[in-house]
């Protein structure tokens, strides 16, 4: 489909302002974290906030520059300065915002770990599984760095990233065909769904699974606190009412009523702010999926779509800082 020149004006101009609003948002929490780094940088949440806000700064600034470092004279392309180095610079920055996501999974991780009916301590999530959960969220580097040598980092007409050279080079499909050669890119319509899209669906599934744990854990809480309040308010509870108490506290390590309601209380929020942070990530993501799941289907792009990639996807670090500032941290 061919857009008019307001239309890829407005795509052009759009990720500018998102992405620079997703670099102030990523700074603050990486600016709030360090000015206290003596006492936050000793808890795990906020090194996992550290490693995903510091690659969002790259994604989000590369994403900013939106279509400025496509080779200048591109066609159907507006705004467009840059050369073949400036586009692979741009892409391979670009392909790194696939951390901020696994990092995400080790965050909803974390909040399991913390939030499950017998919950890990802040010092035993560090020593046992933190060093795992910074090495699986290096795994996208090594996906970045592969996409140089391939060179696969073109126009794919919002910014540079994964895509054939020249475009003419592929079917409607983006499949490849003998009678035209790509001088880059080759086989670039498989390497986005093995390298970008494939493991950012495998976290998606996770996230959501780990995300029906926690509120599974979060409402048998709810239950056995209810269950406590209500037998100690009876003034002649039967025995076996009052052997179904015990039991319940001895469950939840004879842990008081009280306290019990303390802990459902930051339980729920805890879940709150979990359900805050993963909401971000569909919000960043679906729309980029379905751009480019259109694109590779129905060989033309949707320009809805490719708006509401345009403007959502450089925002993640804007939003995971409304996130960050909504309430007190709570994990």
């Amino acid at each position: 489909m061919v857009f008019s020149f307001s239309q890829r004006k407005a795509l052009s101009i759009i990720p500018h302002i998102t992405g620079a609003l997703s670099v102030i948002g990523s700074l603050s929490i990486l600016y709030d974290i360090l000015k206290d780094r003596s006492r936050k940088l000793h808890r795990p949440y906020y090194r996992i906030l550290l490693g995903m806000s510091f690659f969002d700064v790259f994604a989000s600034a590369s994403l900013g520059m939106s279509t400025l470092p496509i080779p200048k004279g591109t066609e159907g392309v507006y705004g467009a300065m840059g050369t073949t180095r400036t586009c692979a610079a741009q892409g391979f920055f670009i392909q790194l915002m696939l951390v901020s996501p696994f990092y995400n999974l080790m965050l909803a991780w974390y909040y399991l770990l913390l939030g499950k009916n017998k919950p890990l301590s802040e010092e035993a999530i560090a020593s046992k599984y933190e060093k795992y959960m910074h090495a699986f969220a290096m795994i996208p580097v090594l996906f970045a760095v592969m996409g140089l040598p391939l060179t696969l980092y073109n126009s794919a007409d919002l910014w540079c990233w994964i895509a054939a050279y020249p475009p003419t080079c592929k079917n409607k499909d983006g499949t490849h065909g003998p009678d035209w050669p790509c001088e880059r890119g080759e086989n670039a319509w498989l390497f986005r769904w093995i390298i970008f899209f494939g493991p950012l669906w495998f976290v998606i599934i996770a996230i959501t699974i780990i995300m029906i744990m926690l509120t599974r854990d979060v409402r048998r809480e709810e239950k056995q606190a209810i269950a406590i309040q209500q037998q100690t308010r009876l003034r002649r509870p039967s025995f076996e009412m009052v052997e179904d108490v015990r039991r319940e506290q001895h469950m939840q390590n004879s842990i008081p009523p009280r306290a019990q309601s303390a802990r459902l209380e930051r339980s729920k929020q805890m879940f709150h702010q979990a359900v805050f942070y993963v909401g971000v990530f569909y919000i960043t993501y679906v729309f980029a999926t379905l751009n480019r799941l259109a694109q590779l289907i129905g060989g033309d792009s949707v320009y809805a779509f490719m708006l509401l990639h345009s403007f959502l996807t450089p925002m993640q670090g804007f939003l995971n800082a409304l996130v960050y500032r909504h309430g007190p941290c709570v994990a």
